[in-house]
């Protein structure tokens, strides 16, 4: 419901009814909207750090980083809502907000530590001034978690794999500049695929 209507359009009188189960039932589980918005995000959560150790066991860090892009923005996809109305989310709930900061700060270390995993794999050249990772790293972030509000704005009509793909691709590209000869060749090997 939250995927189809959006966070500020549905009550938890309108889930319980969907759910064909009383209010008092569901608020006993859940005492308001925030708090299943909470539950929601930790399954997000969960999905992430479940993809994340599945996929890290691979040898090729650029072929690990790509892999998470696209299952990253599947899971994303399946709690579109989320990251559709996160300033919403945001702003009403004081407790989710600072949870997500401190996600986004172990998000902002696992992206640095990829890159130099990239760099002494000569995949990715070395920085050319004092902390070009990070503004990449904060180009991610915004990619990552807006890149649906666009997709809902440019690509309604489009389905949902292809929405995924395009995203996905965009944000793989942020990368292409600071690759070196080495990275280029990797980068279209795992992008042609």
């Amino acid at each position: 419901m939250f995927n189809s209507k959006g966070v500020s359009n549905v009550s938890i009188r309108m889930i319980s009814r969907e759910l064909g189960i009383s209010h008092s039932n569901l608020i006993y589980h859940f005492k308001d909207k925030n708090t299943l918005i909470e539950a929601l995000h930790q399954q997000i959560l969960e999905a992430a750090l479940s993809l994340n150790e599945s996929i890290n066991k691979e040898e090729n860090t650029l072929k690990v980083l790509f892999t998470n892009i696209d299952k990253g923005f599947e899971i994303i996809y399946d709690y579109r809502f989320f990251m559709i109305d996160l300033n919403l989310i945001m702003r009403e709930n004081a407790r989710l907000y600072s949870k997500f900061l401190e996600i986004e700060e172990l998000r902002f270390i696992m992206y640095k530590k990829k890159i130099d995993e990239l760099i002494a794999e000569k995949i990715l050249k070395p920085e050319t001034h004092n902390n070009e990772y990070d503004k990449v790293i904060k180009q991610i972030r915004v990619i990552s978690d807006y890149w649906l509000s666009s997709a809902q704005i440019y690509d309604a009509n489009e389905n949902p794999e292809q929405i995924i793909k395009s995203y996905s691709s965009l944000l793989k590209h942020l990368f292409f500049p600071y690759l070196t000869k080495t990275g280029h060749q990797l980068f279209c090997e795992l992008t042609t695929r």
